[in-house]
C-alpha cells in the first residue's frame, strides 16, 4: 500500500515525536566500574535483583520500580567519569550512591537522603588483628595516622574515592597505603590476603563476599576510626537536565510515602553484623538532624 504525502509527514512526525520523548524520558544510571552489576529494572531480570554490593544498588532497584514514565539504561564508570559525565549533562546520567560535596552540589541535582550508612571503618584481616593494637584508642577506635605509619601493617584504598572529612585528608597527606583504582580491588587483595588492612564500608565487603564464589572467605574485623563520627547519608544524583529534576521529583515522592519503615534500606543492614548494625544505630541517634 502507498501512503500519501500528508500520510508519508504524518508518520514522519510521529516517528520524530516518539524519539524526541524517549530521549526526555531516559535515564541512564551509573555504576562503578568491577562492582557487580544488576539490571536496570527488576522485571528486565527479576532473578538477579538481589545483588546487593556496592551500597546502594538494591536500594535503586527498589525506587526505579516505583518509577513510572522514564526509560532506565545501565553504565559503568569510574568515580572521576561519574562526575564528569552527570556535571557535562549532555544527557541525564543519575548515580545513586552519592556523597553531597560543594563541587558535586554545584554541579548536579540531588534527591532527599536515599541511605543512612556506617561511615567507612578499617577492615583488618582477623589473623592480623593483634597487630592492630598499639594503634586503638581507649575506645577500641583506629587512630588512622598511627596505622598508615605502621610498615607492619599493609593497607589499599580506592583512589579518586571520596572517603569523607575524616579520613580524606590523612590519605592526602601520606603516600601510602597502595591506592588502586577498581572499587573492589582492596577488598579482593585483603580476602587474598595480599594486603592487611583496608578503608571501607563492612557492606560492602559482605555483599562481595555473598556474590562472588570466587573471593576467599578470610575471616576480618571492622573497627571505627578515631574522631568525630557521624552516619554516612548516600542521595542520589544526577545530570542539572529536566528529566533528572522530574525523575528526583517523582523519586522523593516515593520515599516520603514510605518513611516509617524504609525497605529500601533492609537489604543493606542485613549486610551488617550484629555490633555494626548496633554502632550504625548509635550514630544515627546522636546525628543533629
Amino acid at each position: 500500500m502507498k501512503l500519501s504525502c500528508n500520510q508519508y509527514l504524518l508518520a514522519l512526525v510521529i516517528i520524530c515525536f516518539t524519539a524526541v520523548v524517549e530521549a526526555q524520558s531516559r535515564v541512564v544510571w551509573l555504576s562503578l566500574e568491577g562492582s557487580p552489576q544488576p539490571p536496570a529494572s527488576a522485571a528486565a531480570e527479576p532473578n538477579t535483583v538481589a545483588i546487593a554490593s556496592p551500597p546502594g544498588e538494591q536500594a535503586r532497584m527498589w525506587l526505579v520500580e516505583r518509577l513510572s514514565g522514564f526509560s532506565h539504561a545501565r553504565d559503568t564508570a569510574s568515580f572521576a567519569r561519574i562526575e564528569k559525565l552527570i556535571a557535562e549533562g549532555s544527557e541525564t546520567y543519575c548515580y545513586a550512591n552519592a556523597l553531597r560535596t560543594p563541587w558535586r552540589e554545584a554541579n548536579a541535582l540531588f534527591s532527599e537522603p536515599v541511605q543512612h550508612r556506617l561511615p567507612s571503618r578499617v577492615i583488618i584481616r582477623a589473623d592480623r588483628q593483634t597487630l592492630l593494637n598499639p594503634h586503638l584508642t581507649a575506645k577500641g577506635q583506629v587512630r588512622l595516622r598511627s596505622l598508615i605509619d605502621d610498615p607492619k601493617l599493609q593497607g589499599a584504598v580506592t583512589s579518586q574515592r571520596n572517603y569523607g572529612p575524616l579520613i580524606d585528608p590523612v590519605l592526602s597527606a601520606s603516600s601510602g597505603p597502595q591506592r588502586v583504582t577498581q572499587y573492589n580491588t582492596p577488598s579482593r587483595m585483603l580476602m587474598a590476603r595480599h594486603i592487611d588492612w583496608i578503608i571501607s564500608e563492612p557492606a560492602a565487603l559482605a555483599g562481595l563476599v555473598t556474590n562472588d564464589p570466587s573471593v576467599p572467605r578470610t575471616p576480618t574485623r571492622s573497627f571505627e576510626i578515631a574522631g568525630p563520627a557521624a552516619p554516612v547519608v548516600t542521595y542520589v544524583m544526577c545530570s542539572r537536565t529536566a528529566t533528572a529534576r522530574r525523575l528526583l521529583d517523582a523519586l522523593n515522592r516515593v520515599m516520603a510515602s514510605r518513611t516509617a519503615d524504609r525497605p529500601w534500606e533492609r537489604p543493606y543492614l542485613d549486610l551488617l553484623d550484629e555490633q555494626e548494625r548496633t554502632d550504625l544505630a548509635r550514630l544515627v541517634r546522636a546525628a543533629p538532624y
